[in-house]
């Protein structure tokens, strides 16, 4: 019921930013996680000051948590060899910088009032539901069979636009059966598992996109500047990246093509 969701999303946001403000490996992560599965809950059940709150909270942490991703594929590319060492020099002191100054900027947000008031929110939202509701799991089911319409996969010529709507529907619709199976509901293993699966490939395409969308920036930067070495030496790195980027989307369309197999509303309407 409403009371297990609601002491889930509390304790879940609690422990992910404690972990972040310890500086834990995957605190940033964990918390935008916890943060959008808050997001997703209050927006089935309809506390609409919850869902905005978590989704500013959300929000005010993307962009320290997409340059943790591009140091991390900088990180690996370097090892690989597929970067200048100068060249990954240069853009490591550089985000490594902006990491530092976006951290302390995500401690102060992690930290604050409005993270711990929305907190408090669903505590106290745990605690005016221990009498339990066949309702919220009703809400749930409906939001979860109208998210269900917007699964059917993208065709492969898709545009980038719409393919981040895919993967968002996606991830929401699986938060939703998470939801839906805390609550009681059986038969959800198997559909989680395929939609984790599809959420694991989109996420994987979208951080490759985006890795490649700062190192462009990055080149046309350079190039305005007058610093053609750098754009001239990033010039084949993006060009690579196009080929692993094309290989991240095919297999986003693999994964897609299994996952629309088991549509429970195709079926329904075979």
């Amino acid at each position: 019921m409403s009371e297990i969701l609601w002491s889930l999303r509390a304790r879940s946001a609690a422990k992910a930013r404690k972990s972040f403000l310890r500086g834990e490996a995957d605190g940033l992560h964990d918390l935008r996680v916890a943060l959008r599965r808050a997001e997703a809950t209050a927006g089935a059940l309809g506390k609409r000051r919850v869902e905005e709150r978590a989704r500013r909270l959300v929000r005010s942490l993307s962009d320290l948590r997409q340059l943790e991703v591009d140091r991390g594929f900088l990180s690996r590319i370097r090892e690989l060899g597929r970067i200048p060492e100068n060249v990954a020099g240069t853009l490591d002191a550089r985000w490594s910088v902006e990491y530092a100054d976006g951290s302390e900027r995500a401690a102060r947000i992690a930290g604050g009032r409005k993270m711990r008031r929305l907190e408090k929110r669903m505590r106290r939202l745990a605690r005016r539901s221990r009498n339990g509701s066949v309702e919220s799991v009703e809400r749930l089911e409906r939001e979860r069979e109208r998210l269900e319409e917007r699964l059917v996969p993208p065709p492969e010529d898709a545009s980038d636009r719409r393919m981040h709507r895919f993967r968002i529907a996606v991830k929401r619709a699986r938060y939703l059966a998470e939801d839906l199976a805390a609550s009681g509901a059986g038969g959800l293993e198997n559909r989680i598992a395929r939609e984790k699966e599809l959420q694991d490939a989109l996420g994987r395409w979208n951080d490759l996109r985006l890795f490649r969308g700062r190192l462009q920036a990055i080149r046309s930067e350079a190039e305005e500047s007058g610093t053609v070495v750098l754009a001239g030496e990033l010039d084949p790195v993006i060009a690579a990246l196009e080929g692993t980027l094309s290989s991240a989307r095919r297999e986003v369309f693999a994964a897609a093509n299994r996952f629309a197999r088991v549509l429970p509303f195709l079926e329904r309407s075979a």
